[in-house]
């Protein structure tokens, strides 16, 4: 290629930038569909089990959801920290809608809107009681420096009043540091799931009905038998829900005793992958988009050999749309494109803190060579510290057509395979994960067994005697956690340097 040829091009890219970006001042987005089929089956990674059949939502019925209009939220303060008077004066305020998409017009403007979306609660409860100080310290939560309690908000209803809305993306993406500084985007620890154990044992939740919420959440039609297996009493199903340490989530899609750490979505527009499981792709910001859409409700409508979780007639067809109830107990409504792109916009531009952590300049020169030397950097290549592939699980052969659509590190960890094979939101393989702020995670492997990176590195956690320090679940007294045995073999001092070093990053 000629030098004129080169720099016309040059200009001619240079110019189609600029308009890009003018266009984008100007609030002339070209949006994405959310429910664009091809691209929803192009971004979904198939189950393990290639004689599953998998169909989604039809676009037409999807269409006919009713959608979110967002109005403005409050802050809900644990008991100790609310100034009186304060409910008095929420309630004496009108419904205000927070979300206008004719009012963006900058890309600052769709980021500020994106964070309303983020804090939108879906779940809707009457104000029956305060939430207490005593609650964070039972469930060894931490308290805002501003004694807000994150995983609510106020929400005012133009026919029921003041309600206590959750299940907002901020109720289990946002974390609380020692300092009392809040985080946006780091996986949660804001949720305390004692006042809802509590509820279980005193029946004040039906088990019946917990019960059939749990299969909705956690059933996947190829299992085996050993692996469909739902609670069994209220305590049995409340022992569970305490077994799982904050940072730690039994979502829907995985399986039941086998939850999943919350992810961080601080840095996720350079990952390649959704989930543990890479289950979708991440290609563009319309993925996000409908990422967040199935996992606020879509995924649920997802047929599956002809189970439906979230469907009628004996889980086998799609609910009518003004009838659709998530097995949270929530109304199903879908957001808008606006609202989605939006909320892409703004986990997009999310930056983690500054790091607390400092190390002698030795240590982290040394964890570094550490680092190299072992290997690690094949995996988690910098300067994502991931090499955004995903590894086969014991168990699952790659077909050869996966090696043609999906970056693969064709190397087994021989971590546990059970969520990877046989959940809803299994493909036979695990992410790499990306150990960048690393020192904002608290659940480590892909079931959030260990809870540091002691942990991690501690070659007694091979043995079937060993007490991990994050979930296990409650049947059991010790258990052996396995796989990822690299740096196992360290010495102390170069341990001590490695730890060092991914603290740092």
């Amino acid at each position: 290629m000629s030098d004129m040829k080169f720099k016309s091009q040059l200009v001619l890219y240079g110019l189609f930038i600029a308009i890009t970006i003018l266009m984008a001042f100007a609030g002339e987005i070209t949006l994405p569909v959310t429910w664009d089929m091809e691209e929803i089956k192009r971004f979904h990674l198939p189950p393990p089990d290639t004689t599953v059949e998998v169909a989604y939502a039809p676009k037409a019925y999807y269409d006919t959801l009713p959608e979110h209009v967002i109005y403005e939220t409050y802050p809900v303060y644990y008991r100790e920290f609310e100034r009186p008077g304060y409910l008095d004066s929420l309630r004496g305020l009108n419904p205000k809608i927070a979300f206008d998409p004719s009012m963006l017009k900058t890309q600052e403007d769709w980021v500020k809107a994106g964070e309303i979306v983020f804090n939108w609660p879906v779940a809707y409860t009457p104000i029956n009681d305060k939430v207490s100080r005593a609650v964070a310290t039972e469930s060894t939560g931490r308290i805002p420096a501003d004694g807000a309690y994150l995983f609510n908000r106020y929400v005012l209803d133009k026919e029921r009043g003041l309600l206590v809305g959750s299940l907002s993306c901020a109720s289990c993406h946002t974390q609380v540091l020692p300092s009392g500084k809040t985080v946006p985007g780091a996986p949660g620890n804001v949720f305390n799931v004692v006042p809802f154990a509590k509820a279980v044992r005193t029946g004040k939740i039906p088990f019946p009905v917990l019960q059939a919420q749990a299969r909705d959440l956690n059933f996947a039609p190829w299992a085996p038998p050993s692996l469909q297996f739902m609670p069994l009493t209220a305590d049995e199903f409340a022992d569970h829900l305490e077994a799982a340490p904050h940072g730690v989530s039994d979502r829907q899609g995985s399986a039941y005793l086998y939850p999943l750490p919350i992810p961080s979505l601080i840095g996720i527009k350079d990952i390649r992958y959704f989930d543990r499981t890479g289950l979708m792709k991440h290609e563009n910001p319309g993925d996000m988009m409908r990422y967040a859409a199935f996992n606020q409700g879509m995924d649920m409508l997802t047929s599956y050999d002809g189970y439906i979780p979230g469907g009628k007639a004996g889980n086998t067809k799609l609910p009518a749309a003004s009838e659709w109830r998530h097995a949270f107990g929530y109304v199903g409504k879908k957001y808008t494109d606006e609202q989605l792109y939006a909320l892409t916009q703004y986990i997009y531009s999310l930056e983690p803190p500054e790091n607390p952590n400092t190390f002698p300049e030795e240590l982290l020169a040394k964890g570094e060579f550490v680092f190299k030397k072992s290997g690690c950097v094949t995996c988690h290549t910098p300067p994502l510290y991931t090499n955004n592939k995903l590894t086969p699980v014991n168990g699952f052969e790659p077909p050869a057509s996966h090696f043609e659509k999906y970056d693969i590190f064709n190397v087994s960890v021989e971590t546990d395979s059970v969520t990877a094979l046989y959940s809803r939101r299994g493909t036979g393989y695990y992410k790499v994960p990306t150990l960048r702020n690393l020192w904002l995670q608290t659940a480590f492997f892909h079931n959030g067994s260990l809870s540091s990176l002691e942990e991690v590195f501690d070659e007694r956690r091979l043995q079937p005697d060993y007490v991990p320090g994050g979930f296990k679940p409650t049947h059991v007294k010790s258990m052996a956690v396995k796989g990822h045995p690299f740096g196992l073999e360290l010495n102390d001092e170069d341990k001590k340097a490695l730890i060092a070093y991914l603290r740092s990053l």
